[in-house]
Parts: C-alpha cells; structure tokens; sequence
C-alpha cells in the first residue's frame, strides 16, 4: 500500500467519523514498511509501539521481549 492509498483510507475514516489511530513513520526506515528488522532502533520501537497497542485491547500473555 503507498503513501496516497494510506491518506485516502485516512480521510475515508475521518469522514465516517470513525476512532483509530495510525503513525506513519519515515519513508526510509530500515527494514522497509514491514519493520522486520530488529536489529535497528525504529524496529524495536516500532514492534513495541504495536504490542502496547494490541496489548490495550487483546491483553496478549507474553509482552514483547
């Protein structure tokens, strides 16, 4: 998904009024838009910043490590 497809879904939600969150990160993060490199900062942080997400509505049994 590009940058234009993100945007439009964006709008799409905020004109159905509808409550989300989203963070765009930089477009040349290691790794790439799947983060799948843990070996960097962004990785790390961007693989907490999803578990402390999921965590507020799945309470997930093991925190991330």
């Amino acid at each position: 998904m590009n940058f234009l497809e993100v945007e439009r879904l964006i709008e799409a939600l905020k004109t159905a009024k509808k409550d989300f969150e989203c963070h765009i990160y930089n477009t040349n993060a290691p790794g790439g838009h799947l983060f799948n490199r843990l070996d960097t900062a962004i990785g790390r942080e961007s693989r907490a910043e999803i578990w402390r997400f999921l965590n507020q509505y799945l309470h997930p049994p093991h925190p991330l490590q």
